[in-house]
């Protein structure tokens, strides 16, 4: 009977990963890199969308109340939520920076003004967040919006939550309660739906 090679034997005969060639190296790479973003794609999905890019970690959820968020106004002053208590709030996270947030603009001043008309209660409130105070009031300035405008410390993080999408819409009802999460830019149509979950 033919000796069998023991496993050392054996395992000298594999050649080490730096001796194999260039392309044989670069595929290995490619296919560990697949194999750990198909990896984290499925922790995703069977998490229920819980795993590392799930939005609702970094926004209020359907059913939260509002967190106090530390916002200060034009002037420098800390921003009282307590003012927002008993009305319909609209909150946009916005940017100087972000084209689709400029973009939108003109378009959510019109709804607002036309909402106001039949919900004098309802308010707008824009957060300019990650941005340079001075870029985004002059932005605020030049298009004659009549939302309260306040603003964050600059960064993307505001109070418990962490802006990552640009623009983010809020839908609060008059009971401080969200009822709608919209990370996305609305259109004028699409607003006006929104704003019947908070204006009803």
């Amino acid at each position: 009977m033919a000796e069998q090679p023991d496993s050392a034997s054996a395992s000298e005969t594999l050649p080490p990963l730096r001796t194999l060639p260039r392309g044989v190296q670069v595929g290995v790479g490619l296919l560990l890199a697949v194999a750990i973003i198909l990896g984290v794609a499925l922790f995703n999905r069977d998490s229920g969308g819980a795993g590392l890019t799930d939005p609702g970690r970094t926004v209020p959820r359907t059913g939260d109340r509002l967190t106090a968020l530390p916002l200060t106004t034009m002037d420098g002053t800390s921003f009282d939520m307590a003012t927002l208590n008993g009305h319909p709030v609209w909150i946009n996270f916005w940017a100087s920076w972000c084209g689709p947030c400029k973009a939108e603009m003109p378009d959510l001043q019109t709804v607002y003004a036309q909402e106001r008309a039949t919900h004098p209660d309802l308010i707008l409130l824009l957060v300019n967040t990650a941005d340079v105070r001075q870029d985004g009031l002059k932005y605020y300035q030049d298009l004659h919006m009549t939302g309260t405008l306040v603003f964050n410390d600059g960064s993307r993080d505001v109070g418990p939550y962490r802006i990552t999408n640009f623009p983010t819409h809020l839908m609060i009802d008059r009971n401080g309660v969200v009822q709608r999460v919209l990370q996305q830019s609305l259109d004028p149509e699409t607003a006006r739906q929104e704003l019947q979950h908070i204006t009803g």
